[in-house]
């Protein structure tokens, strides 16, 4: 123990401490018109996301001021299928009250989209709500085109899972 008390105090002292947690968002997609396949089809990802350095995180005159690293799997029926993506979070409450998920991704024939995601409206009244509901758009970055749109939700039945996943990192 008092090894990793020495550990801790070290990465303290050099800035060097960040936190982790993992996420679910599950929900569903419609292509746009002309884009893909007429129907309904699930979405879902999952992240891990976190800042690197505390310090800098909670440092509003910052560039990464609570702004996190995302990495994780997409789901994206009728697109692809449990592929890698990567991207920032950024928890914007102090600005336009929303938490922003943007990340990008590769399907196997190497178009690559980026997914645009945000948690709106977010008050204290209403946080079972604007933090559980998320709208995004799917991009193909190749072409500049929007193709998709989605409802993703946080279920709090994943609660416990959530804040039992974070960790310092």
């Amino acid at each position: 123990m008092p090894g990793k008390l020495e550990s801790l105090r070290k990465m303290l002292s050099e800035g060097r401490v960040g936190f982790a947690a993992d996420e679910v968002m599950s929900g569903t997609h419609q292509f746009l018109a002309g884009a893909g396949p007429e129907g309904e089809f699930p979405l879902e990802f999952r992240v891990t996301w976190g800042a690197r350095h505390l310090g800098r995180w909670l440092n509003p005159f910052g560039g990464e001021f609570m702004t996190n690293f995302l990495h994780g799997r997409i789901t994206a029926g009728g697109l692809v299928e449990d592929v890698a993506c990567q991207g920032a979070l950024e928890l914007r409450y102090f600005t336009t009250a929303s938490i922003r998920y943007r990340f990008e991704f590769t399907d196997n024939e190497g178009t690559r989209y980026r997914y645009l995601g945000e948690k709106v409206n977010i008050r204290p009244w209403n946080l079972h709500r604007s933090h559980t509901t998320c709208y995004g758009t799917i991009t193909n970055l190749d072409t500049g085109q929007d193709i998709s749109r989605s409802i993703v939700y946080f279920r709090l039945s994943r609660l416990p899972g959530f804040l039992a996943s974070f960790r310092l990192a």
